[in-house]
């Protein structure tokens, strides 16, 4: 599909004013390399929003945005997507106050941020295995993203990771005993390309299917250390 999208005025006015928020807050902190707000709309506000269907169709309320940084996908999708509650995850807490200033900012009242390794939080009661949808993009190899949404995925709950088509190609064989070992299933990918791009990009998905073992995921580092 092209992720070109047709958003209501009121989302349009809230995407625009997050892209003017990150903007601010990139000044202060390097959250995204792109300093340009053409160049944010198309790399970054419509890339993320290619989730936005998916978010849809799985009726999914509770999502979390794992290694979120500058907001993305979570953020646009907030502002799209009144009906899901975003929880934005990073480990670097300047990141997530920066992200707490771009929430306050834009009045959106169904994203939170919340500082934490996913390692542990994935642990906690209030974070395991508590929503519907996880999802990440530009964080990790496969192998060690199943590990770490596995924990965070309740059973029946869905997956999703922006890649490219290489990375779909070669990071999926390999990621084959992660997903066994975390309990989740291949869901059919999802191709897409941004305006103005001829390269494919895709969503990877997964179905969890069952409780993660109490001993996953594993202690920090160990993941990408040792991925399974």
């Amino acid at each position: 599909m092209q992720a070109g999208h047709a958003v209501s005025a009121v989302a349009y006015a809230r995407l625009a004013r997050f892209v003017e928020l990150l903007l601010i807050e990139n000044r202060r902190l390097n959250l995204t390399g792109v300093q340009e707000a053409t160049e944010l709309w198309r790399g970054h506000v419509c890339d993320s929003l290619a989730l936005w269907p998916r978010v849809v169709a799985s009726g999914a309320v509770r999502v979390l945005d794992l290694g979120s940084g500058g907001g993305l996908p979570g953020l646009p999708l907030a502002c799209v997507c009144d009906t899901a509650q975003m929880t934005l995850l990073d480990a670097t807490r300047k990141k997530v106050g920066a992200l707490e200033r771009i929430i306050q900012g834009l009045g959106v009242p169904n994203a939170r941020a919340a500082w934490g390794r996913a390692e542990r939080l994935a642990h906690e009661p209030a974070y395991r295995e508590q929503f519907d949808l996880v999802t990440a993009r530009a964080v990790a190899a496969l192998p060690v993203l199943i590990e770490y949404a596995a924990g965070f995925v309740r059973p029946g709950g869905e997956c999703w990771f922006f890649k490219t088509q290489r990375a779909l190609d070669e990071e999926r064989p390999r990621a084959e005993s992660a997903a066994r070992a975390c309990q989740v299933a291949d869901l059919a990918s999802i191709p897409y390309r941004l305006p103005g791009e001829t390269d494919e990009r895709v969503l990877i998905g997964y179905r969890k299917t069952g409780r993660l073992p109490d001993n996953l995921p594993r202690g920090i580092g160990r993941t990408k250390k040792r991925p399974l």
